[in-house]
């Protein structure tokens, strides 16, 4: 008997070890692959883990898809879709269906701000020198010439008739103010369509897409840029389960001429930047709203950006040009872990 009971004890002994050692191996944190790169003329970063353990695999793809978007959305790069639609001379041109949802998505954005947010403002953005990484090229145009250049803005010139797109009134588009947002939410759609639990993030030049919580139960801490900082100088920090965030400001590409600073985020209406904000960040549960509100907000302003919120339903912080901040009552919900 005593030794049926020793065996019985050790055998209840090793199953409780081989319980334990299952359940550390089981709740052990998951893996994260990283990968960094460039894509859209700017930093990319993704981190990703699967429990089909296949996330390089899958940010493989991911990257991949960049590359597509690039070639579909760059208006400055010779054969892209949107470089031969600003080229098509007035007439009806079929599009690639991610470029036709996208423009579609800013018509329609920019008829909900009034024209704040405008997709059509690229011979603007040319003319200022914002086009290009070089910053000897980026200048202060005459008034003369931004006036001649505001002859060929407005969005209600991109007319649709089924998968065909036209631009009327010589109108360059340019979506630098959206397609890094729709960009994030095709990468989230690609790291869920292949495992719905996979976890991490993307960040495609400051726009940041949550795949999954870290370790799958903890919040992505995120912190917000001080705008007369440095790259790492964070202002505030949130905390992320899931969504997007993004970030619209006048510290990328910017001149200061006689002590005023002049920035990419034009007003369709003057053609020059506003001066309500220095940055705006908004999280919501899509990349492209995220992105086109703080495009729309630097231009509209504080009394705007509030209403926007309100309807949009999103969350976000923004610091004026006397660096005070400004935020909603949903902004609240992420500023605690």
């Amino acid at each position: 008997m005593r030794r049926i009971r020793t065996l019985v004890l050790s055998i209840f002994t090793l199953a409780v070890v081989v319980a334990v050692i299952f359940a550390v191996i089981y709740k052990r944190p998951p893996q994260y692959y990283v990968r960094q790169g460039i894509a859209f003329g700017t930093n990319v970063k993704i981190a990703c883990a699967t429990k089909k353990k296949n996330a390089k695999a899958v940010v493989d793809v991911m990257f991949d898809e960049l590359s597509k978007l690039d070639n579909i959305f760059n208006p400055y790069k010779s054969g892209s879709e949107l470089y031969k639609l600003n080229r098509s001379n007035g007439k009806w041109m079929v599009v690639d269906p991610q470029l036709l949802y996208v423009l579609k998505y800013s018509f329609d954005f920019a008829r909900e701000t009034n024209g704040d947010f405008d997709p059509t403002l690229g011979k603007v953005v040319v003319l200022w020198g914002f086009n290009t990484d070089n910053p000897h090229k980026w200048r202060l145009p005459a008034p003369y010439e931004i006036s001649n250049a505001l002859k060929n803005v407005g969005y209600r010139n991109i007319e649709f008739n089924g998968n065909k797109v036209r631009l009327l009134n010589g109108i360059w588009v340019d979506l630098g103010g959206i397609a890094k947002g729709y960009a994030v939410d095709m990468l989230l759609a690609i790291a869920k369509s292949n495992d719905k639990d996979s976890t991490g993030y993307v960040d495609v030049g400051g726009n940041i897409g949550i795949i999954g919580p870290k370790y799958g139960n903890q919040p992505w801490k995120i912190g917000i840029r001080n705008p007369r900082g440095t790259m790492n100088d964070a202002i505030a920090f949130v905390y992320l389960y899931k969504g997007t965030i993004a970030t619209s400001g006048d510290y990328e590409r910017y001149i200061i001429m006689n002590g005023k600073r002049y920035y990419h985020i034009f007003n369709p209406k003057t053609g020059y930047s506003s001066n309500y904000f220095e940055s705006v960040t908004t999280i919501s549960k899509r990349g492209i709203l995220s992105d086109a509100f703080g495009t729309a907000a630097m231009i509209g302003g504080p009394s705007k950006a509030e209403n926007w919120a309100n309807e949009f339903g999103v969350a976000y912080m923004s610091i004026n040009e006397e660096g005070k901040i400004q935020t909603n009552s949903l902004w609240k919900d992420y500023e605690k872990p």
